[in-house]
């Protein structure tokens, strides 16, 4: 992935604002995700003394346990319900009138 961002900033308060109001927040935070990743993949490598692949497919089972959590949490609180499964057997997740509600509400307050 091209580095959006690549170097530091020099100038300025009013200068760094103007060029910030000029910066693409979804390459942003697309790049800010990458490097998270390779991060994580590197500290994975080293710690478990593994290769950049076994790597990535730990870095990959953490991330699925980490969403299932996270969609276990929301079903218990009530934002979350499965509303049937794909041709593949896997659960479909619909939300919840409360999550509606929450969902707008979060819309509204950005």
């Amino acid at each position: 992935m091209d580095r959006y961002i690549n170097n530091n900033f020099f100038g300025s308060v009013d200068d760094l604002l103007n060029h910030c109001t000029h910066l693409d927040v979804d390459k942003i935070e697309q790049q800010v995700k990458a490097e998270e990743k390779e991060e994580c993949i590197r500290v994975i490598m080293k710690e478990l003394e593994c290769n950049e692949f076994e790597a990535g497919v730990i870095y990959n089972e953490i991330a699925l346990v980490e969403v299932k959590e996270t969609v276990d949490k929301m079903v218990a609180d009530g934002l979350l319900y499965m509303s049937g499964h794909t041709e593949d057997g896997e659960p479909l997740f619909s939300l919840t009138e409360l999550g509606k509600a929450v969902r707008d509400k979060m819309n509204k307050d950005k």
